[in-house]
């Protein structure tokens, strides 16, 4: 058969095979749906369930196949798991979480979630470690929802946005207020934003009344008033804006804090409780080898603990354990 003849029919083959796998696609239920979901970017950045799976399967199984021993294969699952768990999902739970205990206190929502309000407990908890579920807000979210704030639509907006998050209209309002002093700070007058809502609503004005309820007085007030111009003012310059400059820096300690916590639970504790639990399983309480082990032809690990740090501290018993990660050393 001539190849002139065949290549029509391969070409058209190909093409056909496309098209379907297009149509396939674009149905929403397909597997190829589904898939093209799991594996599709967003810009540069891998689709989030395919980073999790060659993440996981390329560390994992590569370091498990190469693991000398039992023991090693067991500090290996301790170490990678928690590691990759923690910071795939625990910075961002750590994060979240605190924002959202230190927004609520404040009044001030500072983090957006997809969990629906009639979710359990254990649904909202897990929504902190889910990428669509309960995420902290970014600086760029800060700057858009709590800055740049101008007239009385734009307030208005502003507030609506409090209420709607579950914040506190009230206390937003009042963000500035002064304050006593404390152990390690100085007291304060009261802000720009506080005293123009005091002019806008009243020296005598109960902040404590519902949200809707307050909006809904300073929707019925006339926007040429010139408090609205000093809630303006008091908002709209990101560099004095009280809200914006407290909402990036308790995200920005916050981000701090996760990163410090992850550092020192990848850093320092999990070594330390590989150790501890290598250490244990062969030695008692005393220091002295288990029954089980003084037998020389029971197969000893090739590694469990640091030996720059416990060569000095191993009997001869201990040291026949090691024999093989401590190598010709000889005491």
């Amino acid at each position: 058969m001539k190849i002139n003849s065949l290549a029509p029919k391969i070409a058209n083959t190909a093409r056909n095979g496309l098209a379907k796998l297009g149509q396939q696609v674009q149905t929403s239920d397909s597997f190829s749906s589904k898939l093209n979901k799991f594996t599709e970017g967003r810009g540069v950045n891998c689709a989030r369930g395919a980073f999790l799976a060659l993440v996981y399967s390329c560390t994992l199984i590569p370091r498990f196949l190469k693991a000398r021993d039992n023991d090693e294969r067991a500090e290996i699952l301790r170490r990678d798991i928690t590691t990759l768990f923690t910071i795939c999902f625990g910075m961002k739970a750590i994060k979240a979480g605190a924002c959202a205990l230190m927004g609520k206190k404040a009044g001030l929502p500072l983090t957006f979630t997809n969990i629906p309000e009639n979710a359990n407990k254990f649904q909202k908890f897990l929504g902190f470690f889910q990428q669509k579920g309960t995420t902290a807000f970014s600086a760029e979210d800060i700057t858009a929802n709590y800055a740049n704030i101008d007239g009385k639509e734009s307030i208005t907006r502003f507030l609506n946005f409090i209420d709607k998050n579950n914040g506190n209209v009230g206390k937003v309002l009042t963000f500035d207020k002064a304050k006593p002093a404390g152990l390690f700070t100085k007291s304060t007058e009261d802000g720009a934003l506080i005293k123009a809502a005091k002019k806008l609503l009243g020296e005598d004005f109960d902040f404590t009344k519902p949200g809707k309820e307050i909006i809904e007085i300073i929707q019925n007030t006339d926007a040429k008033h010139s408090a609205f111009a000093d809630i303006s003012e008091a908002l709209k310059n990101t560099e004095t804006n009280p809200i914006s400059k407290f909402a990036q820096g308790i995200g920005g300690v916050f981000e701090t804090f996760s990163f410090a916590a992850v550092i020192g639970l990848l850093g320092f504790g999990l070594p330390k409780m590989n150790e501890k639990m290598t250490k244990d399983k062969y030695f008692g309480n005393d220091g002295s080898l288990k029954q089980r082990y003084e037998n020389p032809n029971t197969k000893v690990p090739s590694r469990t603990l640091n030996a720059s740090g416990a060569m000095n501290s191993l009997d001869n018993k201990q040291r026949m354990v090691f024999q093989h990660f401590l190598g010709s050393y000889k005491k």
